[in-house]
């Protein structure tokens, strides 16, 4: 096994500094598979984490997901989202197909009002285009479709739908998300850190690193980058580099903050719809773990957006604004950990031009005996359960050749 980075983890890795522990943004595991729990289990201790989620928007929270809490929405807005709600519904039944497009999606699903007042500012900072520019594609299970009578009892009841494939998660007991990568890596036994695969021949079988090693393989496994991987294959055709040049992600920029103070008012995350502000999520990776930050303090991420151009000082009193509004007030006094952080693959943008590329590409490593997998490998939006599929599938045709 050959590994980029000096540890074993990619992003899924943990850092500590002054006692704040940060992982690489978010990685809560949603372990719904009962063999990858039987095989995790006697690796790494993992705890149970029922979810605290929340929206902030209106100058206070909106329970999580938006569609199906509307109660929290001031009543101007609140009847205009169900009144949207009310008339996508009458169109479905209608026979209204289902369109292609991820605004058109919103609009089919959820109507106006809940598109202009969530669903599309929120997913323009985080995915950095216009809904209407990527698929619904990437939904699946990512965004919860509540029926009509959830989104009426949202509107005027205490019901609270806990919608969506997160509502709880699990986490190490100690070490952070790094101690589960840490656990993982030690039960595979030979691992070359600090190794980066320059060219791959598929035609040949031999792979070649950066310090010139050169080594022959009968299967290969990559979580490469899609893109990156083709890169590296020096006998691709044409056709395949080309398409794989189509493929597009997101980057991330995003902070690491250890505040002096709890924050957040338990919440494990909170999403930030409001165009105004230049993050679309702050996290608490302490609210959820205490041991990731010393008693009496808080350990962030801030995820930054993706639709325009800041400075990271604007950024930061930004956050400070949503912090102090949600409470108690933060000024930068308390605040003893600032890292800006960014990652050059987070989301996979599901574009236009995304299946079609995207089959290209995978149907032509399948016919070389390459198995690209993962978030990145696959070039999709997965979660890390899935990547742990996909390698125990990987490890299972290896085993039936």
């Amino acid at each position: 096994m050959l590994e980029r980075s000096a540890i074993a983890g990619g992003l899924a890795t943990t850092t500590f500094e002054q006692g704040y522990g940060f992982d690489v943004t978010g990685h809560w595991l949603h372990m719904r598979d009962p063999d990858i729990r039987a095989r995790i289990s006697p690796l790494v201790a993992m705890g149970q984490v029922e979810r605290k989620s929340s929206i902030y928007a209106y100058d206070r929270f909106v329970a999580y997901p938006f569609q199906s809490n509307l109660k929290d929405v001031p009543y101007g807005p609140r009847v205009e989202c169900l009144m949207g709600a009310v008339e996508a519904h009458t169109r479905r039944v209608g026979g209204v197909p289902e369109p292609g497009a991820f605004g058109d999606f919103v609009l089919h699903h959820f109507g106006e009002g809940i598109a202009r007042e969530f669903m599309f500012p929120y997913n323009t900072k985080l995915w950095g285009v216009a809904p209407n520019d990527i698929s619904h594609a990437w939904c699946q299970r990512f965004v919860p479709v509540p029926d009509l009578r959830q989104i009426v009892e949202g509107c005027f009841s205490d019901v609270h739908h806990q919608a969506g494939y997160n509502a709880s998660f699990s986490y190490p007991v100690a070490g952070g998300i790094g101690a589960f990568s840490g656990a993982l890596a030690g039960a595979v036994g030979h691992m070359e850190l600090s190794t980066d695969v320059q060219r791959i021949h598929a035609g040949e079988g031999w792979l070649e690193t950066a310090a010139g090693q050169r080594l022959g393989f009968a299967h290969l496994v990559s979580s490469m980058p899609l893109p990156a991987l083709v890169r590296s294959l020096v006998d691709a055709p044409e056709e395949v580099q080309l398409a794989a040049g189509k493929l597009a992600c997101t980057s991330l920029r995003y902070f690491n903050l250890g505040v002096k103070k709890k924050v957040l008012d338990g919440l494990h995350w909170v999403y930030l719809p409001d165009p105004g502000v230049h993050a679309y999520r702050i996290g608490s990776f302490s609210n959820a773990v205490p041991y990731m930050a010393p008693e009496g303090c808080s350990s962030l991420y801030v995820e930054l957006a993706n639709d325009r151009e800041y400075d990271d000082d604007d950024a930061l009193s930004g956050v400070l604004q949503v912090l102090s509004a949600i409470g108690p007030a933060v000024d930068r006094g308390d605040i003893e950990v600032w890292q800006k952080r960014s990652i050059e693959h987070a989301y996979v943008i599901y574009d236009h031009a995304y299946a079609a590329a995207r089959r290209v590409v995978m149907e032509y490593l399948e016919g070389k005996g390459i198995m690209s997998v993962g978030r990145y490998g696959k070039w999709e939006y997965a979660s890390m359960e899935d990547a742990l599929m996909d390698g125990r599938a990987a490890a299972a045709i290896i085993e039936q050749s």
